[in-house]
């Protein structure tokens, strides 16, 4: 990386160097591990200061920056190995006092570690290959043979000023190590240059991969076959688990996963404690095991679920008893392992559902593939529920209100166009995941990079029950189900009745009314399987309520849709499903996302009222009563009022058109 301007050059060396360590998966995942650097400043008078700068919460350090180091005052925070003893938040408190600018991020909870040691660059990774050794029954004589005197062992202590203590005695007493390794924990290196640490780090890792690197790659490139397609499953499993709070999925298939969770050991290999207590705030003390061989998945998922929550309750009662009252998490997993169909991360956004998955990938792929090393042994329970109990993790319960949407999934019709692109970002800002189906390709994947993150773009014929039910089965790969489902897709055509040909006839009513006829059918089979409601918002037109000449196929093929949403809604309610309408007019674009439809049918519906392609757009937005331009997003808030279902209601409509007098529902 170039020169950072402007900054120490400890710190530039520190930032460089930490994002080098944070780009490798196998030593750092999701925010793990830290880094810190010690030097000299001066401070506003003049003075030289000796501060620490360390990785601050928040921040990732594959792609940390200058300001993701805070620093701190190093004799203040040195001055703090006398305190007879510190709670976690008095920890905390003490280390923000330390802080050079009080504006900072909160620095890491290990940074007394840190500070206690003399040397003047630290990394702290929690890399795959250390947790494999270390976690054996004989794990201890194990690094031993590995890594000699070299480092300096202690067994596992909570992070926390105990911890902190604890480190620093050690290297006190072994004064010429090169690096601590903690067991069940991770790998700390240190040095008088941020490469030479680094270097260490990176050497030290290298030798324990070294132990079991020919049965990874012999695991990693095991090859397996799913057996279950998603859609018969995850939405059954999504309804298991959305009883309380919303989650989505993010499942991971690689043949490898495939062929591990296939194996006859497979079931004892992995139920079993994380690699590190760490993983236990992303992904629970255990995965959840599903086994969807018999005839009903519904029963096995049931079952499983059920299995599980009075296991992990059992866990927390007993933690409860042993540590004191906390407050209880949801008793539901956030790794399924399904032997057939893949692994599963569970979480309230993809971004969580992810994370999880991530985790679990290492997890399994090194649990299986350093099985050779000895009897895998993970921290007890205890050790566990302390870390997933944690008082600092405790204090985030409640903070923050989550969107509207989160952990919901909406599934677009039409989305690559206009309307659909501004529906998508109201809903992704409201919290949902989003898939845009849509025949053109290279629109809907062009709209689906516009709007980033959450958002999948699917290539899909809706006049094709084929191409939906493929459709419905990647969305459910991707995200785990559907709770939102939005008709949108569209397409016009302007001719007098006696000049229409059959064919236009026929094309639009195979997209505006089957389109939508088979996209309420195969999402809607989805729905009924996870039991947990929805909410389906069938964009119609203003042309239902107040139609045009010269507009006769489309006029009746969205009444023919039009009237599909209101027998849906009598038929689904008992589902708690429902179905309601947005009737817009005229929407021309959204931003750069010009309207397909209009782009075809504006020429002929502005020279049938004696007007300019030019005079189009005034023109409608005049006619209103409001004489307000409508919107894509506008189309958007509406279908977010029902989507949301603010209010208990099923077969509604609500006009987004300006105030079209004519089209006034009766």
């Amino acid at each position: 990386m170039p020169p950072l301007p402007d900054v120490h050059p400890t710190l530039a060396e520190r930032v460089r160097t930490s994002r080098s360590l944070g780009a490798n998966a196998d030593y750092v995942l999701h925010g793990g591990g830290n880094t810190s650097a010690k030097g000299t400043v001066k401070n506003i008078l003049g003075e030289d200061v000796e501060v620490m700068w360390v990785k601050g919460s928040g921040w990732d350090l594959g792609t940390i920056e200058a300001p993701g180091l805070p620093a701190l005052d190093l004799q203040q925070l040195r001055a703090l190995r006398s305190a007879p003893s510190m709670t976690d938040e008095v920890m905390v408190r003490e280390v923000r006092r330390c802080m050079l600018d009080p504006n900072g991020p909160t620095p890491s909870v290990e940074t007394l570690l840190h500070a206690f040691l003399p040397h003047r660059f630290i990394d702290h990774s929690h890399a795959d290959a250390i947790l494999a050794l270390s976690n054996r029954a004989n794990g201890r004589e194990l690094c031993e043979d590995v890594f000699g005197g070299r480092l300096a062992y202690l067994h596992y202590v909570m992070p926390g000023f105990p911890l902190a203590l604890a480190v620093a005695d050690l290297v006190d007493n072994h004064p010429n190590v090169e690096g601590v390794l903690l067991h069940h924990h991770g790998l700390f290196t240190f040095a008088e240059t941020a490469d030479e640490s680094l270097q260490l780090h990176e050497e030290f890792v290298g030798l324990a991969e070294a132990l079991y690197a020919e049965e990874k790659q012999a695991v990693s490139q095991a090859q397996g076959k799913p057996t279950h397609p998603a859609k018969d499953v995850l939405p059954f499993l999504r309804g298991a688990l959305n009883q309380e709070t919303s989650f989505v999925f993010s499942l991971r298939d690689d043949p490898w996963i495939l062929a591990l969770l296939g194996q006859s050991n497979a079931k004892e290999l992995l139920l079993t404690p994380p690699l590190t207590p760490d993983h236990t705030i992303r992904t629970k003390s255990l995965p959840c095991w599903l086994d969807i061989s018999g005839e009903d998945p519904a029963k096995s998922v049931k079952d499983a679920v059920a299995d599980y929550s009075n296991i992990y309750r059992q866990y927390f009662e007993a933690g409860c008893q042993s540590r004191g009252p906390r407050k209880e998490l949801d008793s539901l997993p956030r790794l399924v392992l399904i032997p057939g169909l893949g692994m599963i991360g569970v979480g309230n956004t993809s971004k969580a559902a992810a994370i999880a998955a991530d985790i679990g990938e290492h997890t399994l792929l090194t649990k299986a593939a350093a099985q050779g090393l000895g009897a895998y042994q993970g921290l007890d329970d205890l050790d566990l529920f302390d870390m997933e109990y944690w008082s600092l993790e405790q204090a985030k319960l409640g903070k923050g209100v989550a969107p509207e949407l989160t952990g919901k999934v909406a599934v677009i019709t039409g989305g690559g166009g206009a309307i659909g692109e501004g529906v998508a970002r109201v809903l992704l800002d409201a919290g949902a995941c989003i898939a845009l189906l849509d025949l053109d390709e290279t629109a809907v994947s062009a709209t689906a990079k516009r709007l980033g993150k959450n958002t999948l773009a699917v290539t899909a014929d809706v006049t094709s029950e084929e191409s939906m039910n493929a459709a419905m089965e990647k969305v459910c790969r991707a995200f785990g189900g559907i709770d939102i489902v939005i008709p949108n897709a569209g397409i016009a055509h302007s001719a007098s009745i006696l000049k229409h040909h059959i064919k236009d006839w026929e094309r639009l009513t195979a997209v505006n009314q089957t389109g939508a006829f088979l996209t309420l059918k195969t999402a809607g089979e989805i729905l009924y399987r996870q039991k947990t409601g929805g909410s389906v918002v069938l964009i119609s037109s203003k042309n239902v309520l107040a139609p045009g000449a010269e507009f006769s196929a489309y006029s009746a093929s969205k009444a023919g849709a039009h009237q599909l949403a209101k027998v849906a809604a009598l038929e689904w309610a008992s589902e708690n499903i429902a179905v309601n309408l947005v009737c817009p007019d005229a929407v021309f674009r959204d931003g750069e996302n010009s309207s397909g439809l209009w782009d075809e049918i504006g020429p002929d519906r502005a020279a049938s009222r004696g007007l300019s392609t030019g005079e189009l757009e005034t023109f409608y937005r005049d006619r209103s009563l409001l004489k307000q331009e409508v919107t894509a997003e506008d189309v958007g808030r509406a279908v977010l009022f029902f989507a949301a279902r603010r209010t208990p209601t099923t077969g509604g409509l609500l006009n987004v058109d300006g105030g079209v007098a004519s089209a006034f529902p009766r």
